[in-house]
């Protein structure tokens, strides 16, 4: 079966309560149905991994991948251990318009916290 053709989209922190700090970026690869949401099926079929990455505030990149569970997509990225199958998942918990530029986004972190991410990129992958 032929892999899904992805898009890598771009999120940044949508409303930055603190003094204008760099809050990180974060990219992912996904397959969109026609309303712009992800695709399950073509995550499903898809026998390749779907990357992520989480550029940090001090500048470093955690790598990762896209998931999805019977509730959510999820983004996981690997820790300091390395790559983890089982790694604490940033839940996309509410995508209204799906995913193009200018949509807003939330992401619930690992520790249940959540902010607003917005959508400044979408471009073909590779």
């Amino acid at each position: 079966m032929p892999a899904a053709r992805l898009v890598i989209v771009t999120l940044v922190r949508a409303w930055d309560p603190g003094s204008g700090a760099r809050v990180g970026r974060i990219r992912f690869a996904v397959a969109l149905d026609a309303n712009g949401q992800p695709d399950r099926q073509a995550w499903l079929d898809d026998p390749e991994p779907w990357p992520a990455q989480y550029e940090l505030p001090d500048g470093n990149v955690q790598s990762g991948d896209v998931a999805h569970d019977e509730e959510t997509w999820q983004l996981r990225f690997a820790t300091a251990e390395g790559a983890d199958p089982d790694a604490p998942a940033h839940r996309l918990v509410h995508l209204p318009g799906g995913l193009r530029p200018g949509e807003v986004l939330t992401l619930r972190h690992p520790d249940g916290s959540e902010s607003a991410w917005r959508v400044v990129g979408v471009a073909p992958a590779g």
